[in-house]
């Protein structure tokens, strides 16, 4: 039988107590925004929701649902999501190839190019006026070409690349291989869990993009769900244009569905994708 001394035992019941406090901190308030949007009008104008709906309906979710800029601004999530994602991921690993290769030209000089950015941008109004200047506004692009070059993401491929036993591509290399199947082939197998760590970033941050619709798309039809959804709990936009003329729902009900409906998609896929997160940490982790 294990012996555990009794500061051990304190400090375990202190450590589960301490955890299960926090998580139910975490999730009264999503309990909460749960009754809400499955409460009747009355109940919820009433202040008598908290934990459990009151006059149980889905009227709410049938109002969002049915609504065609939420369907609209799904839709355009979605796509952004993938392709944002896809180029994101593919640009960092072709750049950290390259940058780890030992063909690599002034390699030294171009990290410290990358490095810059990090370190020190144009400011907001520079940003807004380049993306203007080159007529990407009102456009997807607008949304896809400032946010696909990630600097982070290229250091950290970069140097686990730069970790891979060297062997392994010159051995493909003598066998006429190219660098992208010595790339997509060879090392992407070795590093897959990073990758795909970082592919979980990468949508996460994507699917909750709002800032630059903000900046760039005034038309709701292109704009992505998190700045409908901010409309929706800024009030910024006609209740009715957002909800359509039901005056049987409560608008604060309205307001907890959208949420619940925007965040379940990440919160149904996240618990699946979470182990990718530990073997990615760790292998990103190696020094370079």
């Amino acid at each position: 039988m294990h012996y555990r001394s009794k500061s051990r035992l304190l400090f375990e019941v202190f450590n589960y107590a301490a955890f299960g406090a926090f998580t139910l901190l975490i999730l009264f308030p999503f309990a909460n925004a749960i009754a809400i949007s499955f409460s009747d009008f009355q109940s919820v104008s009433n202040g008598e929701v908290r934990f459990w709906p009151k006059g149980f309906n889905t009227a709410s979710y049938e109002l969002i649902l049915t609504n065609k800029y939420f369907l609209a601004t799904l839709g355009n999530t979605i796509f952004l999501t993938l392709v944002n994602t896809l180029l994101t991921i593919v640009l960092a690993l072709a750049a950290g190839y390259a940058l780890a290769s030992k063909h690599m030209v002034g390699g030294k000089v171009l990290m410290n190019f990358y490095l810059i950015p990090m370190y020190f941008t144009g400011g907001l109004i520079p940003f807004y006026l380049m993306v203007q200047n080159l007529q990407l506004g009102e456009t997807y692009w607008a949304l896809i070409l400032p946010v696909v070059v990630n600097v982070f993401y290229i250091i950290i491929f970069r140097n686990s690349i730069a970790n891979v036993p060297a062997e392994l591509g010159e051995s493909a290399e003598m066998d006429g291989a190219s660098d992208l199947v010595i790339l997509f082939r060879i090392i992407f197998p070795v590093i897959s869990p990073m990758v795909a760590a970082f592919v979980i970033f990468s949508a996460v941050t994507f699917w909750n993009e709002w800032f630059n619709v903000l900046l760039f798309i005034s038309d709701m039809k292109k704009s992505t769900l998190q700045f409908w959804l901010r409309g929706v709990l800024t009030r910024t936009f006609d209740p009715f244009q957002l909800f359509g003329r039901d005056t049987l729902v409560n608008y604060r009900a309205n307001e907890m569905a959208a949420a619940i409906v925007t965040i379940l998609p990440v919160v149904l896929i996240y618990p699946f994708l979470q182990r990718f997160f530990i073997h990615g940490i760790i292998v990103g982790a190696v020094k370079g």
